[in-house]
């Protein structure tokens, strides 16, 4: 018997299913299927006031009102279902929920294509994040179905997908509302959700043995929904690492209202006309528009945090996913001390990209963390309350952001966010354990 035989012989023996052959095409597809359902969710970012403006909405007030409440109507919904579509996950299959997803979210944005009314398309919205919830599906799918001891790194690579898309999605949705039109560009991003869906359905597996079907040795028998999700806030752990997520999701949005404004006060420094800032490249000066700087400091931030995602895995593996978790929260806290008082543009610069690299480090070191703590069998509920914190974090992030703002300047936030951020990251070493990626597992042992 070969090698290969010998190790699936061993896996089956111990209830796992062999992974060894799936789990790296697994990830490809997972990590298409995430990048599509974030691009599309950042897609319509760029043109959603003017399409407000062709609902018959005139005022400008009321725009800006409408279109808030469409992207708070999908972070509500969203925060509301993550948990009961996460645990119906671990009942009947990672991968349903997945596909779930990704079809229901394609539908919904092709709807908004053709809505006639304002309250139509914020309707639509909310549905859309009531049936969406990519990434806490693809997280779950993806440390079901991947050996123990390669969680991280896999986590890690579909980080990757989200933040390339947050990246990205402002900037083709733009581009294809120019060039298609933007009831067009809805037909479009549904095109694009439905083919992802189509690529997992026929390329992802999920092995019938990752699911939790009987009681075994440390793993619960398999209950109800609300038995799964009680399962998982039973363990200490995994709530303090849920109030982490919320936290470390709540650092990358908090700043993000007075962000254009820092960099609008940066113009009127002696290095740049008014309404310009000055970036400072070898040998010469290039003058920015304030949209274009934005859009640059965004594009940096999300670069640094693709890197980081990429390079969090080794370091977990030699220093203990705990120490990086901690440690990227506390240095990212510390640095946004030097941006509140960022004196030119390139400074600010290049401290939001030293911000990008470490934040980017926390969110797929805590989800690895996750887990390797979960009970067996659990891990779509406890992925689904973590993209629950997630986009609770995204609601409260702005909002709280702009009232510190209104209380203690544009400078405030940065501040505020840093010490919280700190002392988070002091929390986290003290209080959370190492939990081991390499050992037995009842769904993943060493293969390779």
């Amino acid at each position: 018997m070969t090698a290969r035989g010998q190790r699936a012989r061993v896996a089956a023996r111990a209830g796992a299913p062999d992974l060894a052959g799936t789990w790296k095409r697994n990830l490809a597809f997972i990590w298409i299927g995430v990048f599509v359902g974030l691009l599309g969710a950042g897609f319509v970012f760029p043109f959603m006031p003017f399409y407000i403006s062709k609902l018959g909405v005139s005022d400008t007030g009321k725009v800006a009102t409408y279109a808030g409440l469409s992207e708070g109507a999908t972070g509500l919904s969203l925060t509301l279902t993550a948990p009961i579509w996460g645990a119906m996950a671990d009942q009947f299959g990672r991968k349903p929920m997945f596909l779930r997803a990704l079809v229901g979210a394609g539908l919904l944005i092709g709807l908004m294509g053709i809505v006639q009314a304002v309250w139509q398309l914020v309707l639509l919205r909310f549905l859309m994040g009531a049936f969406a919830g990519t990434m806490g599906a693809a997280a779950a799918l993806v440390a079901a179905t991947t050996p123990r001891e390669k969680v991280g790194r896999a986590l890690g690579t579909l980080q990757t997908a989200a933040f390339s898309a947050n990246m990205l999605g402002p900037v083709v949705g733009g581009v294809v509302a120019a060039k298609l039109g933007i009831r067009e560009s809805f037909v479009f991003c549904a095109a694009l959700y439905l083919l992802a869906a189509l690529l997992a359905y026929v390329f992802v597996r999920e092995p019938g043995g990752v699911l939790a079907e009987g009681p075994r040795p440390g793993n619960p028998a398999r209950g109800g929904i609300v038995q799964d999700l009680r399962t998982v806030v039973s363990e200490r752990q995994i709530v303090l690492m849920l109030g982490l997520m919320f936290v470390l999701w709540l650092g990358t949005t908090f700043v993000r209202p007075v962000m254009p404004l820092n960099i609008e006060h940066l113009s009127s420094t002696p290095n740049a006309d008014s309404g310009e800032v000055a970036l400072l490249l070898p040998g010469r000066t290039v003058h920015l528009d304030i949209e274009a700087a934005t859009g640059i400091v965004f594009g940096i931030i999300g670069l640094t945090s693709t890197i980081a995602a990429l390079t969090v895995a080794p370091l977990g593996e030699r220093l203990g996913y705990r120490r990086c978790v901690a440690g990227a929260a506390l240095l990212t806290g510390v640095l946004y001390v030097p941006v509140a008082v960022a004196g030119s543009f390139n400074a600010f610069l290049l401290m939001m990209g030293a911000v990008g690299l470490f934040q980017g480090a926390m969110v797929p070191g805590l989800n690895a963390l996750i887990a390797a703590s979960v009970p067996d069998g659990k891990q779509g509920s406890a992925f689904g309350l973590a993209a629950s914190m997630q986009s609770l974090a995204l609601l409260c992030g702005p909002l709280g952001g702009g009232l510190t703002s209104q209380l203690l300047g544009i400078h405030g936030p940065y501040v505020v966010i840093g010490v919280v951020l700190a002392a988070t990251g002091v929390m986290a070493y003290l209080f959370i354990r190492e939990a081991s990626l390499v050992g037995p597992r009842a769904h993943a042992v060493a293969l390779e």
